[in-house]
């Protein structure tokens, strides 16, 4: 089920994903973070895109426990454990929007896609409902040259 689908400028070459009103403000990137192309803390995690700031399409989806992901034509993809306790924002740094999301235990999933005119990607967040969710490098590519987890945990911002 489709939740959202919007046009998103990125900043900083990530996208967010926020739950709770006790995120942190924001995550410090290693080296390692980098090549597996996520910063995860509880409450927030941050997907990096390539080499891009600028436009690019943002979809946000909730799929059933058993879908395949992922996508076939995804250029690259990761998942991490995600909790939805409270309202959920996704995003840029600097354009974050409100989106409606049960609460519950997640696979979140971060793809990428070709985008189309003047959109370099379309992104693509799934929140896949897990009782014992995890990470997983599920197709590198971009900027994820690791097939396996380097770090599960970043330093959060206050």
């Amino acid at each position: 089920m489709l939740l959202a689908d919007f046009p998103v400028v990125i900043n900083y070459t990530q996208v967010l994903v926020r739950s709770g009103e006790e995120a942190p403000a924001g995550l410090l990137w290693t080296d390692a973070h980098v090549d597996q192309g996520f910063a995860w803390s509880e409450g927030l995690v941050s997907f990096g895109v390539p080499d891009h700031d600028g436009n690019a399409r943002m979809e946000v989806e909730l799929v059933a426990p058993d879908a395949p992901l992922p996508d076939p034509g995804a250029l690259w993809a990761v998942q991490v454990p995600f909790e939805v306790a409270g309202p959920v924002e996704i995003g840029s740094i600097l354009e974050l929007r409100n989106i409606a999301v049960p609460a519950g235990r997640y696979d979140l999933v971060f793809q990428a896609f070709e985008g189309a005119g003047d959109d370099a990607y379309v992104l693509r967040v799934t929140f896949a409902p897990n009782a014992d969710p995890g990470f997983r490098i599920l197709r590198p590519g971009g900027d994820v040259v690791t097939t396996t987890v380097l770090r599960e945990d970043a330093e959060a911002l206050r």
